[in-house]
């Protein structure tokens, strides 16, 4: 399994139009990807602008199968006009050999 976690600042005037994005992608990736366990995305509770990422792929097929999907590439653009310099990415080893039960909604 593939961790990731990343942070990401949005523009000020940017932050609804990038959630909007952002709850269309997960909504295509829960619905397309069982490769990828899990994709949530949560807004920092300080910081409106603040955004974090975290994922879990099955493989490297999983992740590149993420990346490549046809939604995931038609939003990437808008969505990095809407962030404010670098993101903060790491990609992490999931602890254990955790079981997941069910299908992400």
């Amino acid at each position: 399994m593939i961790g990731v976690i990343m942070t990401v600042r949005t523009k000020t005037d940017k932050s609804e139009c990038f959630v909007e994005l952002i709850e269309q992608l997960r909504r295509d990736v829960h619905k397309n990807e069982p490769g990828t366990l899990v994709f949530e995305v949560m807004r920092e509770a300080g910081d409106p602008c603040v955004f974090h990422f975290i994922e879990v792929f099955a493989d490297e097929d999983a992740r590149k199968r993420h990346a490549e999907a046809p939604y995931h590439k038609a939003m990437s653009a808008q969505g990095w006009e809407c962030v404010e310099g670098e993101p903060s990415i790491h990609e992490c080893q999931p602890l254990g050999n955790p079981t997941y039960e069910g299908t992400m909604k």
